[in-house]
């Protein structure tokens, strides 16, 4: 097989012409912000209540910004914060058993995924990362959950809580065994390598230190919105929430609009023999109605399967040949009649009613 490309800064200069540039931004020419900020404390209670805390803290709620989950364990808790169109943050939480009760030790990334959102980044900015890291730890100490003060700039009220919306989740995973070492089956996760093995992908890389894929990576892409979710121009945003070659772990969150997030993960085991097994999932959550409304729809999860069997295929083709596995046309055309059904249902029955009256 041919070596998997790794993507560095140069060949992405090189191969710009194939890369993709969202529309409505002209993001290919300006550089995306980012501002972190870090934050310990301790705090009066066994690492035990402390941690159970944490996920009410960052519970799922109806509004215009979203706190969603990434990581949970006894000692660590991650959590990704969504503005769409804005920003995307993403804390991590340790959580260390001391004599006074917990050590907490909180890091924070806010990065723009839009112009709008670089407008946000003024001198005030790493002043009220701190003030929300302190409402945190605040949070924590006094057991009370207190979600309107986890807000940054731009934010509107964290919740608009409705005691009638429940999201709803769904979702599938996949996997196969090649006869290819797992090192080079883990280079294929990387948005800029994925030019050279998925057929039609196109994206553009908002933001990375190293011009390939890593933690808190940013992209843009609109393959899978319209793939799964059938709503036209449904671009997704994706940050990946950890990025590790050693492991070869690649988990990432993506959002789409302001109705539904995903939790995806890649990831690849040596099994022995120069066989590698690789695996994929990628479970959806609705954060409103609308979500919730798409979730629920036949052929949901069906879609979600068909994607990962699309890229398992289209991997397992490359790894074997090194070349792209290209999609019938007669499946192209149907995936346009598609798109073009989905745009007259949701346009068309918008519009008629507003005619009538």
């Amino acid at each position: 097989m041919k070596q998997p490309w790794h993507c560095n800064g140069r060949k992405i200069m090189k191969r710009n012409g194939r890369v993709w540039n969202n529309g409505n931004l002209d993001q290919s020419r300006v550089k995306m912000k980012r501002k972190r900020g870090s934050y310990r404390a301790t705090v009066v209670a066994p690492c035990e209540s402390v941690h159970a805390l944490i996920p009410q803290l960052f519970a799922p709620r109806h509004g215009e910004t979203h706190w969603f989950v990434t990581q949970d364990n006894a000692h660590h808790v991650g959590a990704v914060l969504l503005k769409p169109e804005l920003a995307i943050g993403k804390l991590e939480i340790d959580l260390a058993a001391c004599n006074e009760g917990t050590l907490l030790s909180l890091v924070f990334v806010y990065t723009a995924i839009s112009t709008s959102g670089n407008a946000l980044f003024d001198d005030q900015l790493e002043s009220r990362i701190l003030r929300m890291l302190c409402a945190v730890v605040e949070a924590l100490q006094g057991g009370v959950v207190a979600p309107d003060d986890l807000r940054l700039p731009g934010q509107g009220p964290t919740s608009k809580l409705r005691d009638s919306f429940e999201p709803k989740s769904a979702g599938a995973s996949h996997e196969i065994v090649v006869r290819v070492n797992a090192d080079e089956c883990f280079a294929l996760a990387c948005p800029v390598a994925e030019l050279d093995w998925i057929d039609n992908w196109q994206f553009h890389l908002l933001y990375s230190d190293s011009g390939r894929n890593e933690d808190d990576c940013i992209f843009i892409e609109a393959m899978s919105g319209f793939g799964v979710h059938r709503k036209p121009r449904s671009d997704t945003y994706w940050y990946t929430t950890l990025y590790d070659s050693a492991a070869r772990r690649f988990h990432a969150v993506l959002l789409t609009g302001d109705f539904i997030i995903g939790r995806w993960s890649f990831e690849v085991d040596a099994i022995g023999n120069g066989n590698s097994r690789m695996r994929w999932a990628l479970m959806y959550t609705g954060l409103n109605e609308e979500g919730n409304r798409i979730i629920l729809e036949s052929g949901f999860e069906t879609r979600v399967a068909n994607m990962l069997r699309f890229l398992s295929n289209s991997a397992r083709h490359f790894t074997e040949t090194g070349d792209i596995l290209r999609l019938p046309a007669r499946r192209k055309a149907r995936l346009a009649l598609s798109l073009l059904s989905s745009f007259v249902a949701q346009h068309v029955g918008r519009w008629l009613p507003s005619a009538r009256n």
